[in-house]
């Protein structure tokens, strides 16, 4: 398990890609009905014991404190994610009857998965709960990043520490470093997501139904 400062705070960000080419031209009652099913279908995934903090259009801000999850339970919450996500996906292609735009360009989103754990306080504001600090602005930032695959996760280095290097999972895992204005270089490791692709299967359709 990778260690991480007292204090520090999990910031873990399922991000859906091509939302926003989606939603501009496409008919946005349809989009909006399948953003929301997809973005629920990311927080009922959660199996790391994650708090949403907030909805940011097409992703969504989930957080924890304490120790941050070990590898393998990383690569296994965004395993699950990303085969839940395509399943719907698939769902919604299959099921479809609509030929409107958002129907039928459903099937071009993608995920991809940051996490990163750093110094951040939360801040109420009304009723929802928000971050200030380094640790959830580098999260933020690292969603844009050089990595040359659509689907992936990716863990800042503070999430992948020496204990972690015995495990098979480090193995699968790609180096990669950004930089960014005010912030450096920040170091992370991603594994590809396609590889997932294959265990996304949905239940064949009732002909009786």
């Amino acid at each position: 398990m990778a260690q991480t400062a007292e204090g520090d705070v999990l910031f873990f960000i399922p991000d859906i890609s091509g939302y926003t080419k989606f939603v501009a031209e496409t008919e946005i009652k349809h989009s909006q009905h399948i953003i929301k099913m997809l973005l629920e279908g990311l927080v009922d995934a959660n199996a790391l014991g994650l708090t949403v903090s907030e909805f940011e259009g097409d992703a969504v801000l989930f957080y924890r404190t304490g120790s941050p999850p070990a590898l393998k339970d990383f690569i296994e919450q965004a395993r699950t994610m990303f085969v839940g996500f395509h399943a719907t996906l698939q769902k919604i292609e299959r099921m479809r009857e609509c030929q409107c735009g958002a129907c039928a360009g459903a099937s071009g989103l993608t995920l991809k998965i940051v996490a990163h754990a750093g110094p951040a306080s939360p801040l109420q504001l009304k009723d929802q709960l928000k971050f200030i600090g380094t640790g959830v602005i580098v999260a933020h930032r690292l969603l844009k990043n050089s990595v040359p695959e659509r689907e992936y996760l990716l863990l800042s280095g503070s999430l992948v520490g020496p204990a972690d290097a015995a495990g098979a999972e480090v193995a699968e895992l790609l180096s990669g470093t950004d930089s960014y204005d005010e912030l450096g270089a920040v170091a992370y490791r991603y594994l590809p997501l396609t590889k997932y692709r294959e265990e996304v299967k949905i239940a064949p359709l009732d002909p009786a139904a």
